[in-house]
């Protein structure tokens, strides 16, 4: 038992997005995978602004996005919304908690973004997709773990 709920903690996979350049359609292409130890569930092809989710099942999922202007981040679930990020400093649509405030220009440049922590209920082969409208010099980042 002790062995399987470790598995579980373990189970997840990051991508990057460090280019600011999009998809036709604003979507996010991630351009690398830094880590993901589960690779027959979290699908992802180099440049693929898609990453599928083999497996059902409860999903953490975090994302952030650095840039020197308020982005607007809408994660997609098979090409429709469930998730929307906005520009506004005080506010993340959905039940989420999220902040993105202004408090001046740091000295070293973008050094907080608009970050999100939230949790899915997916379907078997979920495609999760990122659509990004703001600055382009812009980098961020997804994660995701089965829970």
């Amino acid at each position: 038992m002790v062995n399987s709920s470790l598995v579980g903690e373990f189970t997840f996979a990051r991508w990057l997005w460090k280019t600011g350049r999009l998809t036709k359609g604003s979507s996010v292409p991630w351009t690398t995978q830094p880590v993901n130890t589960d690779p027959d569930n979290f699908l992802w092809e180099n440049g693929s602004h898609v990453i599928t989710t083999s497996l059902p099942g409860l999903y953490e999922i975090s994302f952030g996005f650095y840039a020197s202007r308020k982005p607007r981040v809408q994660l997609l679930v098979n090409g429709s919304p469930v998730l929307a990020a906005v520009n506004s400093s005080s506010y993340v649509v959905h039940h989420s908690s999220g902040r993105l405030s202004s408090i001046g220009r740091h000295p070293d440049g973008c050094v907080t973004g608009l970050t999100m922590i939230d949790f899915l209920a997916l379907p078997a082969k979920a495609k999760i997709t990122v659509v990004y409208k703001g600055d382009e010099n812009a980098e961020g980042f997804i994660s995701l773990k089965k829970l």
